[in-house]
Parts: structure tokens; C-alpha cells; sequence
């Protein structure tokens, strides 16, 4: 019963913090992700049946302060640039989880976000290149998530203003997620860390 409650409010939450695509997402006609020599591409997917309705927010995190660098619906991807060297994303939808990312300059890294139910939200999960992990490009799955998902990127005036409109509320999301995912061991952290070799 408390657990069915708990799936509830946690769906509810979603719906009424998650933001809506709108116009500040705009598909990329050729569905192909472009790499950068000078910086590291990191592809966020989603491809899940479980929570299919849900969106998540996708967010860059340098020294505490928040960047925003998309919307995830189901079945979509977007390939983010960002300088090489350590990094932090949050997930939001329903409840914030993070992933740690330490990334060459050129290389394309993937991550998927997939449900989490331990925490009611989305876990952006490393895919790892040399198959030691549960997700990897060695999975039939991979290619289809490569594959079939569709390409976005955003409209960056229309993003930055829902942003800054919504930015306060982002903070505090990350103020009180942050602080718990930093008490995860380090073999849990290590899971959730895309590593530099993860490139392809």
C-alpha cells in the first residue's frame, strides 16, 4: 500500500514539476549526432515503457550552478557539448538523480535515463564500452536505443527564458537531492561515473 502511494504522489510530482517540451525543443531532421573535435558529446537517452509519460530535465552542473541542456521525453535523445573534464548532470522527473562524468575532448559518450525506483525519478546511467556494466554497447538494446530514438536539441532563446523562469525551482531540487546522492559508497558512485575509455 505505501509503496503504491508512494508511486502516486511521486508520478503526480512529476507531472506538476516537470516541464513541457513545448517550442523550446526542436527536433534534428537527419537524426544524426554531429561530434566535436574540441569537446565531448555525451548522448542522453530515454526508451522505457515504465513511466513512458513522464518527462525529465536534464541539467549540467559546474561548481553548484545549474545549466540547462534539455527535455527528455520517451523515446527521444539529445546530444550535449560540453569542455572536456569532470562533470556533474542532474535528471529531474519526479525526484532528481545525478550522474558524475569525467570525458575526453572528441570522444561521444552515451548515457541512458532510466527509471529508478528507488528514488521515484530518473537515473542518467553511464554506458560503458567494455561491457562491465548491465548497460553497454555490446546490448542488442543499445543499438536500438541509438536507433530509434529521435533526435532533439533546444530553440537556446526559448530555453534559456524557460530557464530562467524556472530556475529558482531547480536549485532547490538539486539543494536537497545533491547532499543524498553524495552519501552513496564509492563502488555506487563508481557505477554512476561515465569514465573517459566510455568513448566512442
Amino acid at each position: 500500500m505505501k509503496k503504491s502511494m508512494y508511486l502516486v504522489v511521486s508520478i503526480f510530482l512529476a507531472l506538476l514539476f516537470s516541464g513541457c517540451a513545448g517550442s523550446y525543443m526542436v527536433k534534428v531532421p537527419n537524426n544524426v549526432v554531429q561530434p566535436s573535435q574540441e569537446k565531448a558529446t555525451i548522448v542522453f537517452m530515454r526508451s522505457s515503457f515504465v513511466l513512458a509519460a513522464i518527462g525529465v530535465e536534464v541539467f549540467e552542473v559546474n561548481d553548484g550552478k545549474l545549466s540547462f541542456v534539455g527535455y527528455l521525453g520517451n523515446g527521444s535523445k539529445i546530444a550535449h557539448q560540453t569542455e572536456p573534464g569532470e562533470k556533474v548532470f542532474m535528471a529531474f522527473g519526479g525526484a532528481a538523480d545525478f550522474m558524475i562524468a569525467n570525458v575526453k575532448a572528441g570522444k561521444t559518450y552515451y548515457s541512458i535515463v532510466r527509471p529508478n525506483w528507488g528514488t521515484g525519478g530518473f537515473a542518467p546511467t553511464p554506458i560503458r564500452t567494455d561491457g562491465t556494466s548491465n548497460y553497454n554497447t555490446d546490448m542488442s538494446s543499445f543499438k536500438n536505443w541509438v536507433e530509434k530514438t529521435k533526435l532533439y536539441t533546444t530553440n537556446p532563446q526559448e530555453a534559456q527564458e524557460w530557464f530562467v523562469e524556472n530556475k529558482e525551482k531547480y536549485v532547490k531540487i538539486y539543494d536537497y537531492y545533491w547532499p543524498r546522492f553524495q552519501t552513496k559508497n564509492n563502488a555506487q558512485i563508481a557505477e554512476r561515473t561515465l569514465n573517459p575509455e566510455d568513448g566512442l
